[in-house]
């Protein structure tokens, strides 16, 4: 697994989002199974959540909230992505893109850097 220090920071949030989503919509069906019963093999937690209103709104709010986040990650991530400036990563060659002065490469996770006087701007 990639070491996530060397991960940049555009993709960190997309990572981020994926989790709550996951997450997210895993709380939400096993609030469902919970109240429906699927899941009362479970010796103490079975039998007494079976039916329970409360825990399955708790849970499905929980997961609806982490969902929503979810979703306004993914959007600020691709607003801040559409304004980033674009580098050439002198490791991999590929052109990605950078968020504040360091960031790392979104493809090999090379660590970058903008100096304030000279931009390594991609001119495309």
């Amino acid at each position: 697994m990639k070491n996530t220090e060397r991960l940049s920071k555009i993709k960190r949030m997309r990572t981020w989002g994926n989790w709550s989503m996951v997450i997210g919509i895993l709380l939400m069906y096993t609030g469902y199974a919970f109240f429906a019963g699927y899941l009362d093999f479970i010796p103490l937690l079975g039998n007494l959540l079976k039916g329970s209103y409360i825990f399955m709104t708790l849970l499905l709010i929980i997961g609806f909230i982490l969902t929503m986040g979810s979703t306004v990650l993914f959007m600020i991530s691709g607003m801040v992505s559409t304004s980033a400036p674009q580098v050439q990563c002198p490791s991999c060659q590929k052109v990605t893109k950078m968020l504040g002065k360091e960031d790392a490469c979104m493809f090999c996770g090379q660590p970058l850097r903008l100096e304030d006087g000279h931009p390594q701007q991609n001119q495309t």
